[in-house]
């Protein structure tokens, strides 16, 4: 039960009657936020302030309103955790008391605080209801969080131990920013809030637009070092403007501590405190230097002396962390040995030794503890130098260590000395935790130089071997995550506690068959993740130089899926990593690769509520958890198979208020505009870079066809859209750490200097290295390790270069023959071509003055510009021209005239030409390849149409277009003018009639399909109207109209009645054949 000490609730929140509570929020909290880790909620904490604090030794003895207890019941918190126990009691003072809490993710430290802000916020309301007029404006209490995601988490969290009335309808006790300016959100910040959860980013956004804090009381900014420290710093400064001269109550939470979080919560709070959940962080805030040496095992003892000597055990009270009791027997004969006490405590100890522990904890007397980290019964916290002989099997035991020196770590807040608050002690009156490394023992290293590289430098040697040992640990794990969502995003990720993968593998290097590095493609969209991350299938794709190509892919292949259901499917099991199986979702079975499958305790026992996580390979590319028993054996005929889906991601594009992920409704509306294009339509990229399973491109088109140009328009431009949005912002540091990212070697291993280079010398961490025996002998086979695996990796890209020559060799082969079977066309063409030659010769020798004729109705202009005469044929300076000569050449002239009809010269193109015709004139549209080309359009002897392009004088190697068409019709006038790269030619007709133009003997003539249907249409409405007015003049006596059965009478009854009008027929309109009955 809970302590009487409850808090008199004058809301009626105690009243089931009286409140308005939605049920389904407390369903969407166990949805929202994680539960607690284990090894995350510490048994111990640090807590330091500048007065004396007391903490809560059980739950009831923490002061809360009934209606947060019963959330708290519903929730099933019932157990007082660590944190809880020293901040729930000192946050609950009210003003002026704050707190930092440092401690990991899902270790409580977020209920450490929602749970006195929503009492502040409930008495707050309690007091403003008690008063005659309602005058509460903006929030109460302001959460900023790291990301749109921990956003809902809050969010949810908050109201589900809020309570308001039933007829409190213009009250909020949540609100969320949204994503675009909305007048609803502003008008429920003036009505009063009761918590607002926002991000740095959406909080400056809503300061910039007028924001006022007159009854702001509470304060939180959670996971502080996950922000961006700018806007953390802008958004810190706007509060401390809007809040003067009274401070609301400030809560920071944080992974890792830093020195400025204190600062922050100095200027709001007179009566601070900071909390460590995690006891490595609360050595670092507390002055301990962190040392690393890299020794080789039989060196350890020495550097171990050696320690000693500069820090005397009868001065400085020194505890040495083994790893075994073997470890410590080994190092108690060596220390015995130089003279020195040990009272070492094995697993195996009695009471006796316990008792002398004991005595050791009063009075060192010079005396060396040894101990390991299986004797939880030690309860040191006074020592000053922590010696770790080996690390820990595991990252929380070793961080467990530094609780014996919690008792002489230094009290900043109390602490009176400026040196004494910035921990700037003499070097020999500090802490010391130095730990000692050798070849067998490093698998703790990478995440000791993670946490370090976030306090102090660290060596680049350390960092370089740390990085060797984390690829292969790597490499030994047998679930492997997909990559970090953030980190495909923005090149970097900085949740230390994220459980996706960082590093590139081989596999991800290795591009599928019909995956293409660079050029650009064609996609068809399946789903929208983000703005920036889009689920494609590819359709065609376009080489750097070449044409395009369309991608092969099995059509058939979700049809071979469904097939399956008729068929007896065997369950998968074991279920392992990297596996191809094929999963039974509700319409049917789709093909998964498995990423995460849980530990597995008996083989032997099939089951099927194992927990396996895996990926979609065709429908989508989505990740999700499902069961064991919905995995089934893929044929092997599908498993090799590539896949049908990819991912596509935007490269150098982030939301437009700075934060790290987008909203949801940014998602949709780009899902909106896609769907909303002219269909047919496709996406078209150019690639910037290529992984197995992602492509990155700079933007993403949606490329329409256009029935009317018939031609393909581009309709939309992703990037140009979200930018004139306000949707997102172009970010160059996004794309650079992006692109480094991708260009790293997945399989380099650091070449580490040989130990004999190494100087014995301070690094400028305060680290030794010293790589000597067999620690040389272990960078050596990393070396080794490193080589065989880009050997590996060169050999599998040749394959692939291989294959990708044979393919080409294939595609060149399947063009050669339909080189051939176009050559044989070819040939027939040009015997045709030869005979109708050697006829027209013939004919023109027969008939010369039928030859002059064809001369005189062709332009000379266009007759030079299309013939070029031999150098014999021209005319001499000052030689007249003969009648002879004249006839002479115009029949070569012809001759070669005709020739070109049937092969042009090799800088001349007929362009395409699009024509229609209207009552009066004729259209012709000519697209050209560049504008304002210069050209020229004549019509000559009222017939031939003439038009040619002018090339600059001085490049003859420049396409010239050029036609001629003789439409066999009198035409009067030609006018032209140019819009773009289109040409377009009115010819004016001799009469208003239809002209019978066949134009089919010239391939580049392309009817308007869409205005000769028009024309048509006109001309049949004309000759409708044409017999309705003979109808109506009764030029038809021999037909009788009878009135079919339709559903409108056109006739009324003041007109049946009327004898004038009955006594003969009367048409009222036109109507269609299927209108009338004709006997």
């Amino acid at each position: 039960m809970w302590s009487a000490k409850c808090i008199i609730d004058d809301n009626n929140n105690d009243d089931e009657e009286g409140l308005c509570y939605d049920e389904s929020r407390s369903l969407s909290f166990a949805q929202q936020c994680r539960p607690l880790l284990v090894a995350n909620c510490s048994d111990y904490a640090v807590a330091h302030s500048n007065k004396r604090l007391q903490p809560a030794r059980h739950i009831n003895e923490v002061s809360f309103l009934p209606h947060i207890q019963g959330a708290m019941r519903r929730l099933r918190l019932t157990q007082l955790l660590r944190l809880q126990s020293y901040a729930w009691p000192h946050l609950n003072q009210g003003a002026g008391h704050g707190a930092v809490i440092v401690s990991a993710p899902r270790s409580g430290r977020t209920l450490s605080y929602v749970l006195p802000l929503c009492q502040v916020v409930s008495n707050t309301l309690t007091e403003h209801r008690s008063r005659p007029r309602w005058c509460l404006e903006g929030p109460i209490a302001l959460v900023l969080v790291a990301d749109l995601v921990r956003v809902q988490q809050l969010s949810v969290l908050c109201a589900a131990m809020l309570r308001k009335s039933r007829n409190e309808e213009w009250l909020t006790l949540v609100l969320t920013v949204p994503s675009s300016y909305t007048p609803e959100f502003f008008q429920r910040l003036l009505n009063g809030v009761g918590c607002l959860v926002a991000t740095p980013a959406q909080f400056l956004w809503v300061c910039g637009n007028g924001l006022k804090l007159p009854h702001l009381r509470f304060v939180a900014y959670d996971d502080a070092d996950l922000m961006q420290a700018e806007q953390l710093k802008q958004a810190h400064q706007k509060l401390l403007l809007l809040t003067n001269p009274e401070r609301p109550q400030l809560v920071i939470s944080s992974q890792s501590y830093k020195p400025q979080l204190l600062s922050k919560l100095r200027e709001f709070n007179s009566q601070p405190m900071v909390l460590f959940g995690d006891v490595l962080e609360a050595a670092v805030y507390g002055g301990t230097r962190l040392q690393i040496s890299l020794q080789q095992r039989k060196a350890k003892c020495g550097e171990v002396l050696r320690v000693l000597r500069e820090r005397p055990p009868h001065l400085h009270r020194t505890v040495v962390n083994c790893q075994s009791d073997s470890d410590i027997r080994e190092l108690v004969d060596t220390l015995v040995l130089h003279g020195y006490n040990c009272l070492p405590y094995y697993q195996t100890a009695d009471l006796e030794v316990r008792d002398h522990v004991h005595r050791w904890m009063q009075d060192s007397q010079g005396e060396l503890l040894l101990c390991t980290d299986h004797c939880p019964e030690l309860d040191v916290r006074h020592a000053h130098t922590l010696l770790h002989y080996s690390l820990s099997d595991s990252w929380s035991l070793f961080k467990l260590r530094h609780l014996a020196l919690a008792d002489n770590l230094n009290n900043q807040l109390a602490a009176t000395d400026l040196k004494e608050q910035t921990g700037q002690q003499p070097e020999q009156d500090r802490l010391l935790s130095l730990v000692l490394l050798d070849e067998s023992n490093n698998n703790q290293l990478p995440r000791l130089v993670d946490f370090l590289q976030m306090h102090q430098e660290v060596d680049k040697l350390v960092v370089q071997l740390a990085r060797s040992i984390r690829m292969q640990i790597e490499r030994t794990k047998s679930n492997e995550a997909a990559l970090c969502d953030l980190l495909l995003s923005l090149g970097e990720c900085v949740d230390t506690q994220c459980e996706e993968r960082h590093q590139l593998l081989m596999h991800d290097r290795l591009l599928p068959a019909q995956m293409p590095a660079r050029g650009d493609v064609k996609m068809q969209l399946i789903r929208v993740y983000t703005p920036t991350h889009y689920c494609v299938r590819l359709l065609e794709h376009l080489p750097p130089g070449g044409c395009w190509q369309a991608l092969s892919r099995n059509g058939a292949l979700e049809l071979q899926l469904q097939l399956l259901q008729s068929q007896e499917c065997v369950r998968v099991w074991p279920p392992l990593v990297k596996q191809i199986c094929v999963y039974r979702n509700s319409s049917g079975y789709e093909r998964v690769r498995i990423l995460r499958v849980d530990p597995i305790a008996q083989l032997n026992l099939s089951r099927t509520d194992l927990s396996v996580t895996v990926q979609a390979l065709d429908m989508d590319t989505r990740q999700f958890t499902t069961t064991s028993g919905k995995l089934f054996m893929c044929p092997e005929q599908l498993q090799d198979e590539p896949p049908l889906a990819i991912d596509v991601r935007i490269v150098g594009v982030v939301p437009y208020t700075g934060e790290r992920n987008w909203h949801e409704k940014d998602g949709k509306q780009c899902e909106t505009w896609l769907n909303s294009t002219p269909q047919p339509s496709f996406l078209q990229a150019r690639i910037l870079a290529a992984l197995s399973h992602t492509l990155f491109v700079h933007d993403l088109a949606v490329t329409s066809y256009a029935p009317n140009l018939q031609l393909h328009v581009r309709s939309l431009t992703i990037c140009q859209q979200l930018l004139r949005k306000q949707l997102a912002k172009k970010c160059k540091k996004a794309e650079a750490k992006l692109l480094k990212f991708l260009e790293r070697d997945p399989c380099q291993n650091l070449d580490l200097p040989k130990t004999s280079e190494l100087p014995r010398q301070k690094l400028n961490m305060k680290t030794e290295t010293l790589l000597k025996g067999r620690a040389s002998i272990f960078a050596k086979m990393a070396l080794q390790l490193g080589k065989e695996n880009r050997l590996r990796l060169q050999q599998k890209q040749r394959e692939l270069e291989e294959q990708q020559q044979l393919d080409d060799v294939q595609t060149t082969k399947q063009r050669e023959q339909q080189q051939q079977s176009e050559d044989s066309l070819e040939a027939l063409c040009n015997c045709l071509m030869k005979c109708t030659m050697m006829q027209l010769q013939q004919d023109n020798k027969e008939n010369d003055l039928l030859t002059k004729d064809c001369i005189e109705n062709m332009p000379d202009e266009s007759l030079k510009n299309m013939t070029r005469p031999e150098p014999e044929l021209e005319a001499r300076p000052g030689v007249p021209n003969k009648l002879d000569a004249a006839a002479d050449s115009v029949i070569e002239y012809t001759i070669h005239d005709i020739q070109i009809q049937f092969q042009l010269p090799s800088n001349v193109v007929r362009p395409e030409v699009i024509y229609y015709q209207t009552a009066c004139t004729l259209e012709l549209q000519i697209p050209l390849p560049e504008d304002m080309l210069p050209y020229e359009v004549l019509l000559h002897n009222g017939c031939c149409i003439v038009f040619r392009t002018l090339p600059p004088a001085m490049c003859s190697s420049t396409p010239m277009y050029q036609f001629i068409v003789n439409t066999h019709c009198h035409f009067v006038n030609l006018s032209h003018r140019m819009q773009g790269r289109t040409v377009y030619v009115s010819v004016l007709k001799a009469l208003a009639v239809p002209y019978p133009l066949d134009f089919g003997f010239f391939k580049f003539m392309k009817p308007h399909y869409e205005k000769l249907h028009r024309m048509e249409k006109e001309r049949r409405g004309r000759l409708k109207n044409f017999e309705s007015n003979l109808l109506c003049n009764g030029y038809f006596p021999s037909r009788v109209l009878k009135r079919a059965s339709s559903s409108d009478d056109l006739s009324s009854d003041d007109q049946a009645d009327d004898p004038a009008v009955s006594g003969r027929e009367r048409v009222e309109r036109a109507r269609d054949d299927s209108e009338f009955i004709y006997s």
